[in-house]
């Protein structure tokens, strides 16, 4: 196996490709990111790659064994958003086949599942990674169309694919219900971070100090839930005036709607809205912070939320919902409100806010949990190696190993903590 074709998701592949070839971290990631990774198994396997994303304006790059190259999508609606993924699909299928790729590793949500039939027929054997749930958990598509593209999606995942790599639990499920029959490997793997990042953080501040302080960090899209954040951030106020304080890191298509939001709320002294936030600054926030929120809603497939594995791996307790997988992997680091219910996670908060027993328990588990997001093998680069050359050890690269030094255990955890 020699030529590895890579679709990724919309990130900037052609920025990360020069930090990978300097084996450098890239200042804007506290994670290995996954562009890297998939470098990282085809230099390992001897493979040549050509990785495509969706990222900005059309630009190509060829440097030595690898070609990265931006193909953006377009944004259309309705019947034209259908279309438009046949197109791309086509025209993706194109490149790999004139490239001579053997085989299509291919992250969820670039185009439609179905529609990596065509790398079959083609002959180019199929890898997806799921880095999201087929649908939101507890929740699967109601709506006409949706559900005929999962019915299609359906199809490919029967017989479809070479091997599958899943990022949770709960992806890997989704995807035995929908094709119990299936004959393919399924992979577990997790999102790998940096060490030294986060030895940087010191602990949270006693939990008797006032105000208790939660942080977000993400997009600021809807179905993030960060509209409901300042839903319940106005009713703690209101109920428990000066107990909490929030932060909000990130931006996003929505950022102007929840700054309107916040000054209708009347906010200013309650929420702060920070915008995009680089990780050096980001150090501060969570040294300041009690906890951490991951409120995202059923308008989201999360696959397992690389926002609660920073917070665990920060220390710091998550009030989270069943949406989000993460909340079964970190279990008794989490809280659980109930979804898309913002009085839910205003009662999660303020318990945590008011219960030390309970908030030093939450806080206490994360350590526990924190292994498996810096044990390589169980990283993309080395989970896509065994993908790919078979269910045998897979070296991980010094780069990927360097920073790590840990003794790696996998003790059993404790059931989530409920907020009632």
């Amino acid at each position: 196996m020699d030529r590895i074709f890579y679709l990724s998701g919309p990130g900037n592949i052609i920025d990360s490709h020069g930090h990978w070839k300097a084996r450098r971290q890239n200042p804007t990631e506290v994670s290995l990111t996954f562009s890297g990774q998939v470098q990282d198994a085809c230099k390992a396997i001897g493979a040549r790659g050509y990785f495509v994303a969706s990222y900005g304006k059309h630009e190509l790059l060829i440097d030595d064994d690898f070609t990265m190259e931006h193909r953006p999508k377009g944004v259309y609606g309705g019947a034209r958003f259908h279309l438009n993924e046949l197109r791309y699909a086509i025209g993706l299928v194109h490149t790999a086949r004139k490239f001579g790729a053997q085989v299509a590793v291919v992250d969820s949500g670039c185009v439609h599942s179905f529609l990596l039939i065509l790398f079959r027929l083609v002959g180019i054997k199929v890898v997806p990674v799921l880095h999201n749930a087929l649908w939101p958990s507890g929740f699967p598509p109601q709506k006409l169309i949706s559900r005929l593209v999962l019915g299609l999606d359906a199809l490919f995942w029967r017989w479809g694919p070479s091997a599958v790599l899943a990022v949770s639990p709960e992806c890997q499920r989704q995807l035995e219900q929908i094709a119990p029959q299936h004959r393919y490997p399924i992979y577990q793997m997790r999102a790998q971070f940096y060490p030294n990042y986060f030895a940087r953080i010191p602990p949270p501040p006693a939990h008797s100090q006032r105000p208790f302080r939660v942080m977000y960090v993400g997009r600021i899209v809807r179905n993030k839930g960060v509209f409901d954040i300042l839903t319940m951030a106005r009713a703690i106020e209101d109920s428990h005036p000066g107990l909490v304080r929030w932060e909000l890191c990130g931006k996003g298509i929505d950022f102007d709607d929840l700054k309107a939001l916040h000054q209708r709320l009347q906010l200013h002294s309650v929420v702060n809205l920070r915008g995009w936030t680089s990780p050096e600054d980001q150090i501060s926030i969570y040294a300041t912070s009690h906890a951490s929120i991951v409120p995202t809603t059923s308008g989201f497939a999360e696959g397992l939320s690389m926002a609660a594995a920073e917070a665990v791996l920060s220390g710091r307790p998550v009030v989270t919902n069943p949406i989000v997988p993460a909340l079964e992997v970190l279990r008794s680091a989490c809280v659980a409100a109930k979804p898309d219910d913002p009085s839910s996670y205003a009662e999660a908060v303020v318990k945590l806010a008011t219960d030390s027993a309970l908030y030093e328990r939450c806080r206490q588990s994360c350590a526990q949990y924190q292994a498996q997001f810096y044990d390589r093998s169980l990283g993309f680069a080395a989970v896509l190696q065994r993908a790919l050359v078979g269910d045998v050890a897979a070296e991980v690269v010094p780069e990927a190993a360097a920073d790590v030094g840990l003794d790696i255990e996998s003790p059993e955890a404790p059931e989530a903590t409920e907020a009632t």
